[in-house]
């Protein structure tokens, strides 16, 4: 019986410090995460470039109305690391568009989650972003054919 008090108080004990370690993701010791303050800032950054409307991603992450519904999809997504995607191989040096998450931003979003998805104070939210209309990413290179090559709008070009 003695063995079964000491390994449930070692489960409350490391439950209880998970959860102060998630808290205290955001920064302050005991300020729960809030979408405007913690968490819109690392979808600005990380996610809105597809989760827009009219971007490749089926949802909106631009205002909390939108993300919040997505709370726990997003929490799997990113513990997962299925979100944001990445494909390049870190082994061959730093990208600048690189999106992919860092432990703490992860523990940040988790904390959301799991302290209830809260909205904030709409003061503490950041800007909207300006995204910019087709490409963002500025090429190292423009060739251009020497004359205009026509093409189908169906079929298939040898």
């Amino acid at each position: 019986m003695l063995w079964r008090r000491i390994i449930l108080a070692g489960f409350v004990v490391g439950t209880v410090a998970m959860t102060v370690s998630m808290r205290a993701t955001a920064g302050e010791d005991s300020t729960p995460v809030t979408f405007n303050k913690h968490v819109l800032p690392i979808l600005q950054k990380n996610c809105q470039s597809c989760h827009r409307p009219g971007e490749i991603a089926p949802m909106s992450f631009l205002t909390y109305k939108d993300t919040r519904p997505w709370a726990k999809a997003i929490k799997a997504a990113v513990v997962s690391r299925q979100m944001p995607p990445w494909f390049a191989d870190p082994a061959y040096g730093h990208f600048a568009n690189d999106r992919t998450l860092s432990d703490s931003t992860i523990k940040t979003l988790v904390a959301w989650v799991d302290g209830g998805a809260l909205e904030g104070d709409a003061k503490d939210a950041p800007p909207p972003v300006a995204f910019v209309d087709g490409w963002s990413i500025k090429p190292d290179m423009i060739i251009e054919m020497p004359k205009d090559v026509p093409l189908p709008a169906t079929g298939t070009i040898n």
